[in-house]
Formats: structure tokens, C-alpha cells, sequence
């Protein structure tokens, strides 16, 4: 396990043919990826491309799974099975078209290489959603679920936990704690998470709402890691990392899938359309901007004429004050 180390460089194109796992997340390695990495696997190219990106066009702005169970109805919203084993280095995708979400698992247990990747409460849960609770997904470094195709959007992000490994008792074997943290679009979410703890006791659930999550591209992302933090080896070897018992995911305010580009085009287009209109309206008369007074002087027969400064001297006898016969609002008047 070589991860989180900042490490650097390509990864080596020969390996011996001993080695059965290599954990090289969350470092800083550079150059194409290894033929002995991609023979192995006809869709790993994809999976290990940036974001996963969709293989279709993004249609989906939900999703509901709970985690390590079968498919349950919640609330009205169908949650999809995750019953898959996975193991150390497991990736897969839904049985949808074009895939709705995916997830991956990576770590060996220390001290419990058979240690298993989903969980079952053994006892009965006296909370609503038991069928959403009474199972989970684990492991021992991290797990990850991508949301794919996803419309871009604002979307509310629900994490669904309860501790089902621990004992409800007050023996050694309930000291055990479990810590890990979480990171949502590569984002830190929570930090050293204890679900017993926050829960109130074992076998208790507990969800963690998380608005304001943003699909930019057509990817969501959820990553549950350890951190090295908590018990390993109570009540059992092997008995720690992240757990997740389910997941929904749902929009704020609809998710359109139109990128801002789009939507300021839209906006432009609808009001050169409306000049548009208003135009052809003028155009053809229908809009009369004219004011009051010549809507009523419209029709009468009135006759004008034009005068020279020099013609109106002469009829006033140069604005003699004579024939001044009083003020008007744009100065004296004449007769």
C-alpha cells in the first residue's frame, strides 16, 4: 500500500508477477498508465479517466442506493441494489444504460484478509427504513460512488449511516470506535466521523444532509476514507474504515442540464425577439407613440404658414410695445 505518500514519476512498466495488489491513490504520479494495468481490465481505461465521463448524453438529476443491500422503496424513492461483493481493488458500474452510478472499493484489512465489504445488522432496528439501515457498504481504506451522467444542476446530497459491526453491550468488545472522513466533489464534508457517536449508540441511524452541491460537468462524486484514526482490531481483526448504509441524491430548484453559456444565449435570443415584435407592431401602426395633442389636432382643417423675421418686424412695428398684448408662457405676444 503505497498510498498517500506524494509520490512522483511514471508507474514502473514491469512488475513481478508476485504482487497482488498495488494501492497507489492520492499521490502525484505522471505519464500513461501501464499495459500490465489495462490487459487486465477492458473498461479500466475508462474508469480511470478524470470525472468518468458519460458515455451518452446526461439525463439523470437523482439518485437513490442503498448501499451493500437489495432494492428497498424509501419514502417513495426507489433505492437500487448493491448487494456485489467487491474486494481490495474492485470497481463497478449499474446495470443501467447509459450507467446511472458507479462505485469502488480499496484496501486489504489488516490482520482479516477475508474480512468482508458489506455488513447486515444482526438485530432488529426500531427505526422507520429498516430495510435502508439494516445493511451497509465498507472497507477497510475507501470507498467511492460516482453519480454519472448526471444533468448539471444544484443538487442535495443525503448520506445515510448506522453502526452494524459494533456490539450493544457494555463488554471490551463495545469500546470499538470507528472513524473516517468524507469528501464530496473533492470537497471535505465531514472530519473525523464517528457514527456510534454521532448517532447516539449503535445500530441507530443517523443521516447527514449536504445542500448546495454543484454537477459542473456530469459527474458527482462521494469519497468515504480512513484516515488511520479509530480501533482496527475491536471487537474483531479487521473491524474499521468507512461505512455507508445509503445514498440520495436529489435536486434544489431543478436541474436543467443547461450550461450558463446556453442559458445567457436563451436569454439574448428572447429579447431580440421581443425588439423584434415590437418593431413590426410600430411598423404597421399598431403602436401610436404620438402624444395627446396632436391625437386630437388630427383631422381639423388648420392653416399654416411661414414668416420672415423681417415680415413679423413689419406687422409689429418692431415689437413696439403698443401693440404688445400680453405674456404668454414663451414670451410676450404681439398683435
Amino acid at each position: 500500500d503505497l498510498s498517500v505518500n506524494r509520490l512522483t514519476g511514471q508507474v514502473p512498466d514491469k512488475i513481478g508477477d508476485a504482487l497482488d495488489y498495488m494501492f497507489l491513490t492520492n499521490n502525484s504520479l505522471t505519464g500513461a498508465v501501464p499495459t500490465w494495468v489495462t490487459s487486465r481490465k477492458q473498461y479500466l481505461l475508462w474508469c480511470l479517466e478524470k470525472d468518468l465521463p458519460c458515455s451518452a448524453k446526461a439525463q439523470y438529476s437523482s439518485l437513490f442506493i442503498n448501499c451493500g443491500g437489495n432494492k428497498t422503496i424509501i419514502d417513495g424513492n426507489q433505492y437500487e441494489e448493491d448487494t456485489r461483493l467487491n474486494g481490495p481493488s474492485f470497481f463497478s458500474t449499474s446495470s443501467f444504460w447509459p450507467e446511472q452510478w458507479a462505485s469502488s472499493t480499496t484496501g486489504v484489512y489488516m490482520g482479516n484478509d477475508d474480512n468482508d465489504y458489506t455488513a447486515e445488522y444482526p438485530y432488529i432496528m426500531n427505526v422507520n427504513g429498516t430495510g435502508l439501515y439494516q445493511t451497509a457498504r465498507l472497507s477497510p481504506w475507501s470507498i467511492r460512488y460516482y453519480g454519472l451522467c448526471m444533468m448539471k444542476g444544484r443538487y442535495k446530497v443525503r448520506l445515510h449511516f448506522a453502526e452494524l459491526q459494533f456490539p450493544d453491550d457494555e463488554t471490551y468488545n463495545s469500546l470499538g470506535k470507528r472513524i473516517f472522513d468524507v469528501s464530496i466533489q473533492g470537497n471535505q464534508v465531514l472530519k473525523d466521523f464517528n457514527i456510534a457517536e454521532e448517532a447516539g449508540g449503535v445500530g441507530t441511524r443517523i443521516d447527514k444532509d449536504f445542500d448546495d452541491i454543484y454537477v459542473t460537468g456530469s459527474t458527482l462524486e462521494i469519497h468515504l476514507y480512513w484516515s488511520g484514526k479509530g480501533t482496527t482490531a475491536i471487537p474483531d481483526r479487521g473491524i474499521y474504515g468507512p461505512l455507508i448504509c445509503g445514498i440520495a441524491v436529489t435536486p434544489i430548484g431543478g436541474s436543467t442540464g443547461l450550461s450558463v453559456g446556453a442559458i445567457t444565449g436563451i436569454v439574448v435570443a428572447l429579447v431580440v425577439l421581443l425588439v423584434l415584435i415590437i418593431l413590426v407592431l410600430w411598423l404597421r401602426g399598431f403602436l401610436d407613440f404620438r402624444d395627446i395633442e396632436d391625437r386630437e389636432l388630427h383631422g381639423l382643417d388648420i392653416q399654416i404658414g411661414h414668416f420672415t423675421l423681417r415680415q413679423i418686424k413689419a406687422a409689429t412695428g418692431n415689437f413696439n410695445s403698443v401693440n404688445k398684448i400680453g405674456e404668454g408662457g414663451f414670451g410676450p405676444v404681439y398683435k
